[in-house]
């Protein structure tokens, strides 16, 4: 899987999850970029 977020973007939602005080909030943005390094969907819900 190809990376589908721009660098900026992705340092935002890193900054965003190192914040977050919602833990399912921080869980959600984590996937996305766990999806984005190229973990497929499987991977993420094991890690979940």
């Amino acid at each position: 899987m190809q990376k589908f977020l721009k660098k900026e973007y992705r340092v935002t939602l890193r900054t965003q999850h190192r914040q977050e005080k919602n833990r399912r909030a921080a869980d959600r943005i984590k996937a996305v970029l766990l999806s984005d390094k190229g973990w497929s969907y499987r991977q993420i819900a094991r890690l979940f």
